[in-house]
């Protein structure tokens, strides 16, 4: 699964042990984490995705389910598994109650979600870890 994930991103050398505690933690969360493979004939994962589902106040107590780390082995894009990924994701959501589901990509990938029903909600912004230190606080 974590060849598949660095056709997205970095991923970093993460040993088994530190990957099955991960593993485990998510799995302790009911309700929270969903993750989805695909395996091609010799069972071999070629894609995974997850959706994670978060508890909001508004709306009734109501789910969000949001669709995190779409990826599919080079080897195997054009055979619509990103699609089937995402449906299935989308419907996983939709089981657990959520009222909507999001995701976020990339402007490169804006065209691909488009085309797979999700419309253009809004403009994310990103912070990431150690660049808040950085400003000055007044």
């Amino acid at each position: 699964m974590l060849s598949v994930l660095q056709v997205l991103t970095t991923v970093g050398t993460i040993s088994e042990s530190a990957w099955l505690e991960r593993f485990d933690y998510m799995a302790s969360c009911r309700g929270t984490y969903y993750i989805v493979v695909i395996l091609d004939g010799s069972g071999k994962v070629v894609g995974t995705g997850g959706v994670v589902v978060e508890r909001k106040f508004i709306h009734g107590l109501g789910l969000v389910g949001h669709i995190e780390d779409i990826a599919v082995a080079r080897d195997q894009q054009g055979k619509k598994l990103g699609l089937r990924m995402i449906q299935a994701l989308d419907w996983v959501a939709r089981g657990v109650g959520c009222y909507k589901t999001i995701l976020d990509c990339s402007e490169a990938n804006e065209g691909f979600y488009v085309k797979s029903g999700f419309g253009l909600l809004r403009r994310s912004r990103k912070l990431y870890k150690g660049l808040l230190s950085a400003l000055p606080i007044a």
